[in-house]
């Protein structure tokens, strides 16, 4: 294998594809964790149809495991079973913010959510029992035009089947006040055709739907997009509890992690925490390790410095420590690549793929002399993309959240949903906020310091620092646990950055995106 000059970078992948929607699924790319008890839901199965709810950080696979779940319902082969296409087109950020703000003042905001997923997943369903021919063979056509004639009121013509994600967007722009939605989703012909529902479902087969990319534009309006898939959240556990819909009727979705964070503040937290229909991919040092290790062993001989014999990092790189030259040591080569990453595979993939071209270009030019410089060149590039692109993340959320609350209903909420360069003045604000600490390690009252000299800078109310800890930027020190810097994830799922530690601590890769120093003889090792 080798990557002459002409050699296109983007298309040498030999760590797989970052985008989830096109990386492969094949068993022989696909990372499997055997032991549930231990891996919890990174093991879940590619048959598991018990599976609901996928819930991770951007990044972290949730795509992919839908599409293994999609992709063996729609191909096994049997008539008990009817699989829809994934559904990867969710409605517009400025209909979500529309529908958020006629309700977010009567206090009932995820319940109509919850009530108009509910909707939408029955209008979908009404269609495909009309239109779809995999479907039409298990109702007769009396059936069909009593359900297209009894309920016009609730049901248009269908032409054709249509999603879920459609109909969230149409009903939304088919309404024009809270009151007419309200009205809409509460009419008494809802409770006749969930009846004729319940009883039509166990004719058919189990009918599986999979929403993904409900969290795509989750940047733009993250308090919005939040309450809406809460709401989706919410309705997927209430399909679920109905005994006679529940076996069913499937509708799996890929949800954000601050969504559960979110539902963890409510009173049934501890019945959500312990469902085992909700997987949690809550990757880890231990779990990125295993996931480093196994897409090293899909890796050719010719992609490996050293022997292949033994498929390591030390002889993929061919270094077994590189030195730490902020902080004068010299630091194991595998510790070094993955605290730089966010401890997602997709940065991982990332990564890999651009150390294996670098790989390729020190065999080709036979000369290993700037090898580590090389590494340390590579590693520091891909640190700042993914530092960048979070305080971008957070920016978007510290922008959303300073938009007033009848800005879709005046017509400028746009400006803050889509103004790219708006952001990227509120990203550069946070940037300067780091910059004030000036180190990845600092005390609670160095951050006091820095947030009052900022804050300036940020709307009335707005708490950048505990939006960099649920965004995975900021951490604390756990005195209890031996000095362990920890960071947000669903061990440690509060929505605000704990307060009352002594020493607070930023991410590895800020110190790429940010430059600021690094305090301290050690480097900061992510735990979550």
């Amino acid at each position: 294998m080798s990557a002459g000059p002409a050699a296109s970078k983007e298309k040498f992948e030999p760590f797989g594809a970052p985008d989830g929607s096109r990386a492969s699924i094949n068993v022989g790319w696909f990372v499997s964790y055997g032991d549930p008890a231990r891996w919890r839901g990174l093991a879940s199965r590619e048959d598991d149809l018990t599976a609901r709810v996928f819930v991770g950080k951007k990044g972290s696979g949730k795509t992919i495991y839908l599409r293994r779940l999609q992709a063996w319902s729609s191909h096994h082969e049997q008539r008990s079973l009817f699989a829809t296409q994934v559904e990867q087109e969710p409605p517009s950020t400025e209909q979500i913010v529309r529908f958020g703000q006629w309700f977010q003042r009567t206090g009932v905001l995820t319940e109509k959510w919850s009530s108009l997923w509910r909707r939408a997943i029955q209008r979908s369903l009404a269609s495909h029992i009309l239109r779809n021919h995999a479907l039409r063979d298990y109702t007769t056509q009396a059936f069909r035009d009593s359900l297209a004639a009894d309920f016009k009121p609730i049901l248009r013509p269908f032409v054709s089947h249509v999603s879920i994600y459609s109909q969230v967007q149409e009903l939304i722009s088919s309404h024009y006040s809270p009151k007419s939605m309200a009205a809409y989703l509460d009419h008494p012909m809802w409770a006749d055709f969930e009846s004729i529902l319940r009883d039509k479902l166990h004719d058919l087969p189990t009918i599986c739907y999979f929403l993904d990319a409900v969290d795509d534009s989750f940047n733009n309006a993250p308090n919005h997009w939040l309450r809406c898939q809460e709401g989706l959240f919410d309705q997927v556990r209430k399909l679920l509890q109905d005994s006679r819909i529940g076996s069913r009727l499937h509708v799996m979705v890929c949800l954000r992690d601050l969504v559960l964070a979110a539902v963890y503040k409510g009173e049934h937290a501890t019945r959500v925490r312990n469902d085992p229909h909700v997987r949690v991919l809550n990757w880890g040092p231990e779990a990125i390790e295993y996931f480093l290790e196994q897409k090293l062993s899909q890796l050719p001989p010719e992609l490996f410095l050293r022997s292949a014999e033994a498929q390591t990092v030390e002889n993929w790189l061919g270094i077994q420590e590189i030195e730490n030259s902020r902080r004068n040591i010299l630091e194991p080569i595998k510790r070094y690549l993955i605290r730089h990453t966010r401890m997602l595979p997709r940065d991982i993939v990332q990564m890999g793929n651009e150390l294996c071209f670098l790989v390729v270009r020190i065999k080709n030019e036979g000369d290993s002399g700037q090898l580590a410089r090389e590494i340390r060149r590579v590693v520091s590039v891909n640190a700042k993309l993914f530092g960048d692109e979070q305080i971008t993340i957070c920016a978007n959320e510290l922008t959303a959240s300073s938009m007033p609350a009848n800005a879709s209903k005046h017509g400028y909420s746009e400006i803050y949903t889509g103004d790219v360069e708006y952001v990227r003045g509120v990203a550069g604000d946070l940037k300067d906020l780091i910059g004030k600490v000036g180190k990845d390690r600092f005390t609670a009252s160095e951050m006091r310091d820095a947030q009052q000299r900022c804050g300036e800078k940020f709307h009335a109310g707005a708490d950048p620092f505990s939006i960099l800890w649920r965004n995975g930027l900021l951490g604390y020190v756990d005195e209890l646990r031996d000095g362990d810097e920890i960071f947000y994830s669903e061990n440690y799922p509060h929505y605000h950055l704990p307060l009352g530690h002594k020493q607070y601590v930023f991410h590895p890769i800020v110190i790429d995106s940010v430059s600021i120093a690094a305090d301290g003889p050690k480097p900061v090792v992510p735990r979550y």
